[in-house]
């Protein structure tokens, strides 16, 4: 491109458009438009006017090319499974609203990916390139970037996505959602940050009560699961509908008191109970305890996201030792959490719980239709 379409370029864009607006209204507002103004009227309010009007200029100039932080874009789901409309839509966003774009998208990075990565592994390598990226901005702009986050991804592997972030804590590190309510449109989730582990005010609580069905005392109730055989009693199951899903709650249910992840031939609850060690078999919880919206979606704001995150964490928290008095002993309580809700709580949850044996149960969908297994161990 030649000198005059960089130029140009420059000139439209809004950080060029911004310094060309500061420069020239701070050239008015020092004198040299008043100097002109002199050959024409002596009404000093005439001078005053101009020059409120070349410093509001001056701040509008700023705030267009001040910097506006990193959008990640980030694409996890495999190959066959991406959806490019939604990837789109994410990538507009975070150029619309930030100086910088980082596109993490999996069916790029691995194109003829057919075992698939493992999901750890799969989170390592991209928290590894926002760390990097954020390094970058950092070096050149001598300040820590804000980061936004435009996730596209399983639930399980947004949950280790978070639980992998809370290694790289950024001063600031949001979120994003993409609305299925207000036609696909990009909003606030959740800022991950320490505000998400302080205790829920009571206008929250509140919250909490009209959306939660029947909370006890604040908590749902842990429920104890009869001894059978093989039965993992330090486990705990955390079951969490927040959104639609008619069945979520009851095939939930049947994995963590049967330690099954069907009901018979050609009936599979969609989930993948993840092996006790190695060697190990599956078996029933030790008990398991229920939050649930009742079947509805939860309305797009990043405040009720807050506080259902808060809520969520508070409960496992009470329920896991509340379940280790119960035990006794030294053994240490481990947590499945079987969820369905919106993707930015999930990654929240993940982030919140970095340092606690919390697993996230996988749902295929392929599973509960009835569909043969894929092969891909990332899928």
């Amino acid at each position: 491109m030649r000198w005059h379409g960089q130029l140009r370029r420059l000139l439209l864009s809004r950080e060029g458009g911004g310094t060309v607006l500061m420069a020239t209204s701070t050239a008015v507002a020092l004198g040299v438009v008043p100097s002109i103004l002199e050959q024409w009227t002596k009404r000093q309010w005439v001078f005053v006017v101009v020059f409120a009007g070349a410093l509001v200029l001056v701040l509008a100039g700023w705030v267009l090319q001040r910097p506006r932080g990193l959008g990640v874009v980030v694409s996890l789901y495999p190959v066959d499974r991406t959806q490019a409309s939604r990837v789109v839509a994410l990538k507009n966003a975070s150029r619309t609203a930030h100086s910088a774009t980082l596109v993490i998208d999996r069916a790029v990075l691995w194109p003829g990916e057919r075992s698939g990565q493992g999901r750890s592994d799969v989170a390592d390598f991209v928290a590894r390139l926002i760390d990097a990226q954020v390094e970058e901005l950092r070096a050149a702009g001598r300040a820590e970037p804000e980061v936004a986050l435009y996730v596209l991804a399983h639930l399980q592997d947004g949950f280790l996505l978070g639980r992998r972030l809370a290694d790289d804590a950024q001063l600031s590190l949001a979120v994003m959602h993409l609305s299925q309510q207000a036609r696909r449109s990009v909003v606030p989730g959740v800022d991950l940050g320490s505000s998400l582990r302080a205790a829920l005010t009571d206008r929250q609580r509140a919250q909490m009560t009209g959306l939660v069905e029947a909370p006890t005392r604040g908590h749902p109730q842990l429920v104890e699961i009869p001894a059978a055989a093989g039965q993992q009693r330090h486990r705990i199951a955390l079951i969490v509908r927040l959104a639609s899903a008619g069945s979520m709650i009851d095939d939930a249910r049947h994995v963590a008191v049967t330690g099954q992840d069907s009901y018979g031939p050609g009936h599979h609850t969609g989930y993948r109970l993840p092996p006790v060690g190695p060697g190990g078999t599956d078996g029933p919880c030790g008990a398991y305890l229920v939050i649930d919206t009742g079947n509805a979606y939860l309305p797009d704001d990043s405040g009720v996201y807050a506080a259902v995150t808060t809520y969520v964490w508070e409960c496992w928290q009470a329920a896991r030792q509340e379940w280790a008095q119960r035990l006794g002993g030294a053994t240490a309580v481990e947590g499945l959490l079987f969820f369905h809700g919106p993707l930015p709580i999930a990654v929240a949850l993940g982030w919140l719980t970095a340092r606690d044996r919390l697993t996230l149960v996988h749902h295929d969908l392929r599973l509960a239709r009835g569909a043969a297994p894929p092969s891909a161990a990332g899928s």
